[in-house]
């Protein structure tokens, strides 16, 4: 889909975005999604939670193959925080990767980092057919199966039954209304959620919202600041980023593992909805998060017919 962008103009691409937020905004007030949601048993969404998080669990230890020293330090690091201080643990992580790249720098690391303002600028969107049916429509699919599927899970995981409906409406019209502005896909944020919801953000669930909102915050300035961020995200070894997104998923991945296999009743079923998500496989174009709830619902289903 990305590469495709690049046969069409960027106004011809920002329609393509307010497409597919218009479909967005129309599956939200249809409340289709929100029941179709409510129809999947607990342990199948944390399977199928586990397994969209299962490679990046993973890519810690691929990027210790290449920075054994690096991903080490880290790791150790993250495992004596989690017991003295968990709640600062990644951040802990982080600067310990920082120092460590810093010190292997001689210093010199952020010498040709630009510091500047990024601009909002307005574009207003054109409609090009083709691009809107063979891009759009694609967009939005995978927006909905690879981000908001995972995302409601997370919720449900994290014992939260907030009504999904307006989320995805408003999700639909936040991108509609930024696209001109180069915004596009707004989505439940499937990875950042698992970040926000977890018991390392504060033990009681009512306030971890603060987790939420300051994600919001930090994303805000961000992006007031994208080219000196994209310029430093540049300069840190890939094995870095790696590890520190793997690390900080660790206890979510556990989590729903667990909540997973709990059950002896469901455990085949969300084993299977583990293994599909984890593998990757997309029929039609859908991501492998849905047929893993798709494939474990069936099993599901089959396991509970009483033989007569």
């Amino acid at each position: 889909m990305a590469t495709s962008l690049g046969s069409i103009s960027y106004a011809e691409a920002l329609g393509v975005f307010v497409f597919a937020g218009v479909l967005t905004l129309l599956t939200g007030i249809s409340g289709f999604f929100d029941k179709m949601m409510r129809l999947v048993p607990l342990p199948i969404a944390c399977a199928m939670l586990a397994g969209v998080l299962f490679q990046f669990g993973l890519s810690v230890f691929d990027a210790m193959g290449s920075h054994v020293f690096l991903v080490g330090i880290m790791l150790m690091t993250y495992l004596v925080c989690k017991r003295l201080m968990p709640r600062y643990a990644v951040l802990f992580v982080l600067a310990a990767g920082v120092s460590f790249v810093v010190a292997e720098s001689n210093g010199r690391l952020f010498a040709d980092i630009p510091f500047e303002l990024g601009a909002l600028v307005w574009v207003w969107p054109e409609w090009n057919v083709s691009a809107l049916i063979g891009i759009g429509l694609p967009l939005y699919i995978v927006t909905m199966t690879s981000q908001n599927v995972p995302g409601v899970a997370v919720m449900r995981s994290s014992g939260y039954q907030t009504p999904v409906s307006p989320l995805i409406s408003w999700t639909g019209v936040a991108s509609i209304v930024l696209a001109p502005l180069g915004g596009f896909a707004f989505n439940l944020a499937a990875i950042t959620a698992a970040i926000c919801s977890g018991e390392e953000c504060h033990k009681d669930p009512e306030r971890r919202y603060v987790a939420g909102l300051s994600a919001g915050v930090f994303y805000l300035v961000a992006g007031l600041a994208s080219s000196s961020v994209v310029a430093l995200f540049a300069i840190f070894p890939a094995a870095m980023i790696a590890a520190l997104a793997g690390i900080a998923l660790l206890g979510t991945i556990g989590m729903n593992l667990k909540n997973a296999m709990v059950d002896d009743g469901n455990r085949e079923a969300a084993l299977i909805t583990f293994l599909v998500t984890v593998s990757g496989v997309s029929f039609f174009g859908i991501a492998s998060a849905f047929w893993g709830i798709v494939f474990g619902v069936i099993c599901l289903l089959i396991s509970n017919i009483k033989a007569k």
